[in-house]
């Protein structure tokens, strides 16, 4: 079932078509065939809805469900979601096969976005005029076609630093960033040259976590649209197939497989995701060491250094990537000792250099902030 435009028959969406966590979620709901409203995030929108539901903050994806409450995080979002409807699961019934979803959900989530953003913003020249009507259609719907793209000028403003000040990209590393994309992409179109999705004829979550990157970023943006996605006709077959709901759903890979085809990017990713969130875990421990009857966390802390195909940088330190890495963990947690030797095993084989190293101070992501598990279990007792 597709979307609807009655606000008030099923969920409804507050987004923005150029944010990859919205299209993340938008995905998933058409995935599962439920019925949905869109409603852009303008800043009526973001004041009158968008921040008392979450305490403030001007954040999407947020979704107000039938039932008149609301969710927000892509990833917390499509798993309340699955509590609900469970038919059509995303998830697989092999600790292989799940452990590889968390990993590419992560890798999407958190990785992608030098990708996302270093082709959307240092590649201004091609695709300003697109991002401004974009956004200015998303903030100012209300206002004259032919001055819609002024509204995008703030946001555009705003999130134009992202690559340089909160990631890190610069002159001395973008050449190896963008060397990095077009391997992944390559990966990934030799991957969706043999299978429909990331393991086999169903999609994971790992599917909709790279999908929100993919698609809202590299295949919308005009410069990365025609030189990083048009070139690669299975990306574009996989783009496709997640942007529609299938009328009949497939299975995954039998006897808990994982495709050769993915063991480069889950290579790469252990070498080098997983090192900056050893880093965000040492800078975020720190922090809590420092501030014990803390019981939120801010969204940055400091800066960090990380790595990505063998260049360097220094980007602001984020508690929430240490919490999405915990789902990694937490997936693996919940199997029995056997399912997690025989991962382990597995992992040894394909050298993918996973180290399921555990956080000592475990956080959790509830009412729109980063909580201090303690903390939080504290108030309940």
């Amino acid at each position: 079932m597709s979307a609807t435009n009655n606000a008030e028959a099923g969920y409804c969406l507050y987004q923005s078509p150029v944010s990859y966590y919205s299209v993340k979620v938008r995905a998933y709901l058409r995935y599962k065939g439920l019925v949905f409203s869109e409603v852009p995030a303008s800043d009526k929108v973001a004041k009158e809805i968008i921040k008392p539901a979450t305490g403030g903050w001007r954040v999407i994806p947020i979704v107000k469900t039938p039932q008149g409450t609301f969710i927000q995080d892509s990833s917390i979002i499509l798993d309340e979601l699955e509590s609900i409807h469970n038919e059509r699961s995303i998830t697989p019934p092999g600790l292989k096969q799940q452990a590889v979803s968390s990993l590419f959900e992560l890798l999407g989530d958190e990785w992608l976005v030098y990708p996302a953003m270093h082709y959307r913003w240092n590649y201004k020249a091609y695709n300003l005029r697109y991002i401004l009507n974009a956004f200015g259609q998303s903030r100012k719907a209300h206002w004259p076609n032919a001055l819609r793209w002024l509204g995008g000028v703030v946001p555009a403003l705003k999130f134009g630093n992202i690559p340089r000040f909160m990631l890190g990209i610069n002159q001395s590393n973008s050449a190896a960033i963008e060397e990095w994309t077009l391997q992944l992409l390559d990966q990934l179109d030799l991957h969706f040259s043999h299978y429909d999705y990331l393991l086999g004829s169903r999609p994971c979550y790992g599917d909709f976590a790279l999908y929100g990157p993919l698609h809202a970023h590299l295949a919308l943006d005009p410069y990365p649209k025609e030189h990083l996605i048009k070139p690669r006709k299975h990306v574009t077959a996989w783009l496709e197939r997640m942007n529609t709901t299938p009328q009949q759903v497939g299975d995954w890979l039998p006897d808990d497989e994982v495709p050769d085809t993915l063991v480069p990017i889950l290579q790469s990713q252990c070498q080098d995701q997983l090192h900056y969130i050893h880093q965000v875990m040492a800078k975020t421990t720190a922090w809590i060491t420092k501030h014990p009857k803390a019981k939120i966390l801010p969204r940055f802390i400091g800066k960090v250094e990380y790595r990505l195909n063998g260049a360097a940088g220094k980007r602001l330190c984020t508690p929430y990537s240490q919490w999405m890495y915990e789902r990694v963990l937490d997936t693996i947690a919940k199997a029995s000792p056997q399912k997690v030797d025989d991962l382990t095993r597995w992992l040894n084989t394909q050298n993918i250099a996973f180290d399921p190293v555990k956080p000592p101070s475990p956080l959790v992501f509830q009412r729109s902030r980063l909580w201090r598990k303690a903390a939080l279990l504290g108030d309940r007792l």
